[in-house]
């Protein structure tokens, strides 16, 4: 795709710029505004995450992601796969699952600060609310502590959509989730699971429908 050459053409001339807005301050506001512009003109609605490098690589990773929405799939993949080499970053199609929870599970994590509030995700509980054989797509109901404080923000819902997409990676997100809604948790935990346990919830939903179908067959 034209398009795609266009943007990794001007990020690879412009490389140490980019690290140097998104991690220095550097002419931020600038250098954004570019790699926005060079972004939309593959897709507006493409959206992008950078990570620091991790203990086992020495390369920042752009991550590519459409928030699910199906038709952008072709274009994160050739996002991916038309990158060229780097010397500061390695490209990544779609958001990936979460695979080590223990900050969660033990409650260490940092907060999620968002524009007017902060969300842990080792305090969000959840619960089923449905679970649609035919289609494997769940409904759940999530606890947050402080819901009833800040229920009225906006962007509240977008937020808990994007964290969710970030336990259960970006495809399972678009695959699965048919309806979130929030909740205030109550006093009373009994029967609830902690937010990253979802994955192996829609995991074990998909066993147990599959063993069905052998046992019926």
């Amino acid at each position: 795709m034209k398009k795609i050459t266009t943007f990794w053409n001007y990020f690879q001339k412009n490389e140490q710029e980019i690290i140097n807005a998104f991690f220095l301050g550097i002419n931020t506001e600038e250098i954004y505004s570019q790699f926005i512009n060079k972004l939309n003109y593959i897709s507006k609605r493409i959206g992008f995450e950078i990570t620091k490098p991790s203990n086992n690589q020495d390369k920042c990773t752009i991550i590519f992601t459409g928030y699910g929405y199906r038709k952008l799939f072709p274009k994160i993949i050739a996002l991916e796969e038309q990158a060229p080499p780097l010397e500061y970053f390695t490209a990544q199609a779609f958001i990936k699952p979460l695979e080590d929870i223990t900050k969660y599970k033990n409650g260490t994590d940092s907060p999620c600060i968002c524009e007017n509030y902060e969300i842990k995700i080792s305090e969000i509980q959840m619960a089923l609310m449905d679970y649609n054989i035919n289609t494997k797509q769940i409904k759940i109901n999530i606890y947050l502590p402080y819901y009833n404080e800040i229920k009225q923000y906006k962007d509240l819902k977008s937020n808990l959509d994007w964290i969710v997409m970030q336990i259960v990676g970006e495809i399972a997100f678009r695959k699965h989730i048919k309806h979130i809604q929030l909740n205030q948790l109550p006093q009373s935990t009994n029967g609830l699971l902690s937010l990253v346990e979802l994955p192996d919830l829609i995991d074990y939903l998909y066993k147990i429908n599959s063993r069905k179908k052998t046992i019926l067959i």
